[in-house]
């Protein structure tokens, strides 16, 4: 647990250090949260504006994570590599698996932080979420499931871009664009019908629907997100890309140097 906890320490420390970091990853979701509210949906409903307002809510926090795990991960990820520590901890009795799970509780806890902050200024312009113990249950457990999608994402990104900016900048790409495509940052009624059915089983917008759906409407959704098979395949693909994230981090991050 030790060697956890000193990774999960660095990671925080880096995260909150890098001025950078913290805007594209907490302050400009903050500001689509603004033009969401008072721009994009002004449209919608007034008794349903509440509700919607925390649909914006949610889908700038799932926003805010995606950009946590695919570009801050990676960034890490390839600092270290270039400042030669996965050549001092291949010469410590130190365990692979231990450091990528101290480098994901930091990012948990990151974007736990930013979670907060964001949905906190969602209510004070005005969104209403409807929670209860199941739904706030449920909605915790696809964020975090989100989440370790993201962080195995940006850890895969990571592992085979060695250079910073590039493993940042691709991640930053691949989230922004796959994002738009999926629909988190629109509507999902926008999209075409292709990208509908992509939106369904890409695991962070099918998360962000089913957030959204337990504690908004389904007004704002677009669908009902609950089938069985979309919820089944949205778990299964998230743990899956963890989990290779961590095979991939092991074989070949450390041997990168």
């Amino acid at each position: 647990m030790r060697q956890v906890s000193s990774v999960f320490i660095k990671t925080v420390k880096e995260l909150y250090r890098n001025k950078i970091t913290v805007f594209w990853t907490i302050v400009w979701p903050i500001i689509f949260l603004f033009l969401g509210i008072f721009i994009f949906y002004r449209g919608a409903p007034q008794s349903q504006a509440p509700q919607f307002r925390a649909g914006i809510t949610i889908s700038m926090i799932v926003f805010s994570l995606m950009l946590s795990g695919f570009s801050t991960m990676p960034g890490i990820i390839a600092q270290d590599r270039a400042s030669g520590l996965f050549l001092k901890l291949r010469s410590m009795p130190v365990q692979q698996w231990k450091d990528s799970i101290g480098r994901i509780f930091g990012l948990l806890f990151y974007v736990l932080i930013s979670a907060v902050l964001i949905g906190v200024i969602g209510i004070v312009l005005g969104a209403r979420f409807n929670l209860s113990v199941e739904s706030s249950f449920i909605s915790l457990g696809f964020l975090i499931l989100a989440t370790l999608s993201a962080a195995g994402s940006g850890i895969i990104i990571g592992t085979f871009i060695k250079n910073i900016n590039g493993a940042i900048i691709t991640g930053v790409g691949i989230a922004v664009v796959s994002m738009s495509l999926a629909g988190v940052t629109f509507p999902y009624s926008f999209l075409p019908g292709v990208l509908q059915g992509f939106s369904r089983f890409y695991p962070f917008s099918s998360s962000n629907a089913i957030i959204s759906y337990m504690l908004s409407t389904q007004e704002f959704v677009g669908y009902n997100p609950m089938s069985a098979f979309q919820v089944i395949f949205t778990i299964v693909i998230s743990i899956a890309i963890f989990i290779v994230s961590l095979v991939l981090y092991s074989k070949f991050c450390w041997r990168a140097d």
